[in-house]
């Protein structure tokens, strides 16, 4: 995770494939919850994983 950039843009969770706070919203309300899941909405994988804990406090958040 490249912490410098999350620290410039605190709306940017996933620094490896530039998911956004709005990004997991959006597939919050599609449905998703499950971690991998919220990054296949996009298209996308988890790499380094250091953003789940991030991810995981906004899915609880919202649903």
């Amino acid at each position: 995770m490249d912490t410098e950039r999350k620290a410039q843009d605190p709306t940017l969770v996933c620094t490896c494939n530039d998911l956004y706070v709005d990004d997991i919203k959006e597939a919050i309300e599609f449905g998703e919850e499950e971690y991998r899941e919220i990054f296949a909405v996009h298209g996308l994988q988890p790499r380094c994983g250091e953003c789940r804990c991030h991810v995981e406090a906004l899915v609880k958040g919202i649903s």
